[in-house]
């Protein structure tokens, strides 16, 4: 196992299991939520969460390096992802290139990019959680650009997923050669999606993202998969048409998350809609000069997420559309739901 694996998975494997208890909702055998997604029951295996006096550690051995090039890729460089942090801010520069071998989806060659993705080093709640842009929404740890779950209103905001238009890892090229992903990739170095607790990527409002495999006790001797609260309801061929969150019915809330005992908020990465984020939980602050840019969607409904583009062939900025629509936006305001005890 890659060493920076290695590394993250000792330092969140506590926090993993008691994530995974609280998704399962186990507690001497009964299962219970609380408001807001906050599950509780199992809060004996973690300290009280105290006060943060300083920034997040950065999360440089969190995002993978020293990626080998694919042979399959002939003539594209290795995957390149950089990390570096302030004491506010962690900014990810990539050149989105896959680890996987590239499959041809969408008539769009891949292309290197040259992409940098700032997000809060210490994320902060929004009052009002933000709708996804279309665009960009968060990077996965192998430097891949997540997407959200939905086209461009051209192609009638559809879950690209249900239209068959993604590769096996979840995932196409955009009209400058971008590769990103839309739906849960399981092609993440090192087998990251399996690992109970692992983080596999991060919103850009810096809430990190982890696997949806979760133990179901302390010693790890039995695991589970955490499942989203959205469901489909319709053949409606846009996504925020097809599909509806419903309360309780899942593990996590209307974001695709859930706050574990130990008070941090995670999203969950999953098989099915809305595959990593339904909204953003935390602010996401204006960017500071990409193309495309505008106010933070955290703040704004639809408006759209940070980002700036360095020099190269730039990827479809959040809150620009792809060619012919524009931005998508579920139809309504999203708030967090509380999760129902499952029974």
């Amino acid at each position: 196992m890659d060493q920076r694996v290695s590394t993250t998975m000792a330092r969140i494997g506590r926090v993993g299991i008691a994530l995974g208890l609280a998704a399962a909702g186990w507690s001497g055998g009964s299962r219970h939520a609380s408001a807001s997604g906050e599950l509780s029951g199992v809060a004996a295996l973690m300290a009280a969460p105290t006060a943060v006096a300083s920034p997040a550690p950065c999360p440089t051995g969190t995002f993978l390096a020293n990626l080998p090039a694919n042979p399959a890729n002939v003539g594209f460089p290795a995957p390149s992802v950089l990390v570096t942090c302030t004491d506010t801010r962690v900014t990810v520069r990539t050149n989105a290139i896959p680890t996987f071998a590239f499959v041809a989806r969408t008539p769009n060659p891949l292309r290197t990019q040259d992409l940098t993705f700032r997000f809060p080093r210490v994320p902060v709640a929004a009052s009002t959680p933000g709708a996804l842009a279309l665009g960009v929404i968060g990077m996965a740890v192998d430097g891949l650009p997540i997407y959200g779950p939905f086209e461009a209103p051209a192609h009638g905001s559809a879950d690209p997923a249900a239209d068959g238009i993604l590769d096996a890892c979840g995932g196409h090229t955009g009209p400058a050669g971008e590769y990103h992903v839309h739906a849960t990739s399981a092609c993440l170095p090192s087998g990251l999606m399996g690992m109970p607790g692992a983080i596999v990527g991060y919103a850009l409002d810096g809430y990190p993202i982890v696997s949806p495999v979760t133990c179901t006790d302390d010693a790890c001797t039995s695991t589970r998969t955490a499942r989203s609260s959205w469901a489909q309801v319709s053949t409606a061929r846009s996504a925020w048409s097809r599909y509806a969150f419903q309360e309780g019915t899942g593990d996590l809330d209307r974001c695709n998350g859930m706050t574990g005992p130990d008070g941090q908020y995670r999203y969950v990465a999953v098989s099915s809609f809305p595959y990593f984020l339904g909204c953003y939980h935390g602010e996401v602050a204006a960017t500071t000069g990409g193309p495309g840019a505008s106010a933070g969607a955290g703040r704004a409904r639809g408006a759209a997420p940070e980002a700036s583009m360095l020099p190269g062939r730039q990827a479809v900025p959040p809150g620009r559309p792809e060619p012919g629509g524009k931005q998508a936006v579920p139809p309504t305001p999203v708030r967090p739901m509380p999760l129902r005890p499952r029974r």
